[in-house]
């Protein structure tokens, strides 16, 4: 395995794995929301599978060249919400949902692709991409439970331990600290060695099953 990584470009096997993900993270962010009674995704064009309509430039170079990055939010009306407090955490939890779904599905898949050497010696890279979904599908899921704002962790527990989440789902400033405090807690890997150890600990699982 080690010389057909070597031999496939990352950015092969880097770049539809992370549209594909974010993909399907954004997708249900909206779906949730529009089944919830909020029209504002319809509106905006965000219930869509298609990833241009999801992407923002800057984020997903980001991602690609230091693995840290973000979609174009899905803007939603939380207003619209007949149960407000319990919709917006259904939402919030909706994309690292899809994530960890997306993870499940690809792992299942790998273990049977692995099953066949023959297989994987002459679609290594049907192999190499499902390898990533699992392991970005995880990495992004897990990053945006975090309860700092702007992810989607936040917003859950505003409005989990919140009688009134409207004040900091919809004050900037309240996204804008949780930016920077983000920023320094990845600046200083206290982020990165936490999910790091919490990720290898969940494949290294997966890899003995």
């Amino acid at each position: 395995m080690n010389y057909i990584r070597s031999e496939m470009p990352i950015w092969i096997v880097q770049v539809p794995v992370i549209l594909i993900v974010i993909t399907i993270h954004e997708y249900f962010h909206a779906w949730t929301a529009w089944k919830l009674g909020d029209t504002t995704p319809v509106e905006t064009g965000r219930l869509s599978l298609n990833p241009l309509r999801h992407l923002d430039p800057l984020g997903t170079i980001a991602l690609l060249l230091f693995h840290v990055g973000w979609a174009r939010p899905v803007m939603i009306d939380f207003a619209a919400f007949k149960h407000p407090r319990r919709d917006t955490v259904l939402v919030s939890l909706a994309g690292p949902a899809s994530n960890f779904a997306t993870a499940i599905v690809a792992y299942l898949l790998l273990l049977f692709v692995r099953s066949s050497p023959a297989i994987v010696t002459r679609l290594p890279y049907v192999y190499e991409v499902l390898e990533a979904l699992v392991v970005v599908s995880l990495g992004l899921g897990l990053f945006n439970l975090l309860p700092i704002p702007p992810l989607d962790g936040s917003k859950a527990f505003f409005a989990l331990f919140f009688k009134r989440p409207e004040r900091f789902l919809y004050d900037r400033a309240v996204d804008l600290y949780g930016t920077v405090i983000l920023l320094a807690l990845l600046w200083f890997n206290v982020i990165t060695v936490v999910m790091s150890k919490v990720l290898n600990f969940i494949l290294y699982t997966l890899l003995r099953l």
